[in-house]
């Protein structure tokens, strides 16, 4: 199954609603607004996750325009990781003054300690990282558009990738499996304005008698369709890190 362009996705509804068999009273830009809140809907779920990256100077807070080399790409809606280059900086024998090994291959073969005590010197060692600031932090503010990022003085002039969540969707990003889910929670949304419009005509006389508009089955169909929709919309959704607060 090929993933199809917004175009195709605006032909696939109205077939789903029946177009060139019953009239579907919707308009081009109706369906451009069911295809509009279904991108909204996936981002607010899932997102999509692009990079970029930035070349670290002797300063701590980043303008966005600062990004890829001063060009930066004009659909970051938020930053979500950064991944520093491997520094050779770190603690090394922070402990030597008190005659306190810090190899944890002598840990394990020159004492009884085994895994557990190598475990022990990677909770020490993660502690003093901690303590002496030896490990990068950064931060997205949102409301400047920049990225602040410490310590400063380590790893002048090298690169360091930026992960962002995307305004735009791609529907050519998309999986197979995603692009049904996603077309099955825009057809959800044609049919609830559609089905807005003809309970507007509920009862309409005609010379053969009085005849009633499908409005409301349309609504209760498009309302099972996106509860179906987030159904399986939560299962797409990455699992939260470990480390999260």
């Amino acid at each position: 199954m090929a993933i199809g362009s917004t175009e195709e996705l605006k032909e696939y509804i109205q077939r789903r609603l029946g177009s060139c068999v019953v009239g579907v009273e919707l308009s081009d830009d109706q369906l451009d607004d069911a295809v509009t809140n279904a991108k909204e809907w996936w981002q607010s779920w899932v997102g999509q996750c692009k990079v970029t990256f930035l070349t670290l100077r002797d300063y701590t807070e980043y303008a966005e325009s600062e990004f890829n080399d001063g060009n930066p790409p004009d659909d970051i809606d938020d930053v979500v990781n950064v991944v520093f280059p491997v520094s050779g900086y770190g603690i090394t024998d922070f402990f030597a003054w008190a005659d306190v090994e810090w190899n944890p291959y002598t840990y394990i073969f020159d004492s009884d300690g085994g895994y557990g005590t190598l475990v022990q010197y990677l909770q020490y060692r993660e502690q003093s990282r901690r303590i002496v600031s030896a490990d990068r932090d950064w931060e997205w503010v949102r409301a400047k558009r920049s990225l602040i990022i410490t310590p400063k003085d380590r790893d002048v002039g090298r690169r360091v990738e930026i992960f962002y969540i995307s305004k735009e969707v791609e529907l050519s990003y998309l999986t197979v499996y995603e692009w049904r889910v996603f077309r099955e929670y825009a057809t959800a949304q044609a049919m609830k304005t559609l089905a807005m419009i003809r309970m507007k005509f509920a009862d309409k006389p005609s010379t053969t008698g009085g005849f009633t508009m499908d409005g409301d089955t349309l609504w209760a169909n498009a309302e099972a369709m996106e509860m179906a929709s987030e159904d399986k919309m939560r299962m797409l959704q990455s699992p939260v890190e470990f480390w999260a607060i």
